[in-house]
């Protein structure tokens, strides 16, 4: 315990604190929300598990998107995420906040986001091209944001890596939102 208290980094302090914290997240001060908009980051800097740590980055990727369309705060828009992307994963819901304020720009979004997709591309030098495309409305115009990144074979989900293999399977896409039934 004196570690915790003396190194306020640790990561598992930092976590419970927040699992706190983000239950009246709107009541919070100010100094407190900014400081927040920094946790999704060091959450996916600390995770360990690569099939966890990819779908933050993803998710992360997203909230950014709604975070600077629609400005709310990055934890919110990471619990907007979560609805959107229907996420059950209770690590994961721990990362964002799920409150009224999510709820109401989830429905918001609905009405704008046409579409959200992961592709993954081989590329030669045995890694992956992560594109993450965001279709939406913007100004009445269906209009498509791309993030792309490089990922190292070792650093994708199990489920890329597996279909690679298995079927040899080039370009693998993953529809997140909306979900189909």
């Amino acid at each position: 315990m004196r570690n915790q208290i003396e190194n306020p980094v640790d990561g598992r302090v930092l976590k419970h604190t927040w699992q706190f914290m983000r239950a009246t997240f709107a009541q919070a001060p100010e100094k407190f929300k900014q400081l927040a908009e920094s946790l999704p980051e060091l959450f996916l800097d600390s995770e360990t598990d690569i099939d966890l740590r990819e779908k933050r980055k993803v998710y992360l990727i997203i909230a950014k998107f709604l975070r600077d369309n629609f400005q709310k705060p990055l934890p919110v828009c990471l619990g907007t995420t979560h609805i959107l992307c229907d996420e059950a994963d209770p690590r994961l819901l721990l990362d964002g906040v799920l409150d009224d304020q999510a709820k109401q720009l989830a429905t918001f979004a609905k009405e704008l986001v046409i579409a959200v997709k992961v592709l993954y591309e081989p590329l030669p030098t045995r890694s992956y091209n992560r594109l993450v495309e965001i279709l939406w409305l913007k100004n009445d115009k269906p209009t498509v944001v791309k993030v792309e990144e490089e990922v190292p074979w070792d650093y994708l989900v199990a489920d890329v890596r597996e279909k690679r293999l298995l079927s040899g399977a080039d370009t693998l896409t993953f529809k997140l939102y909306p979900q189909e039934a």
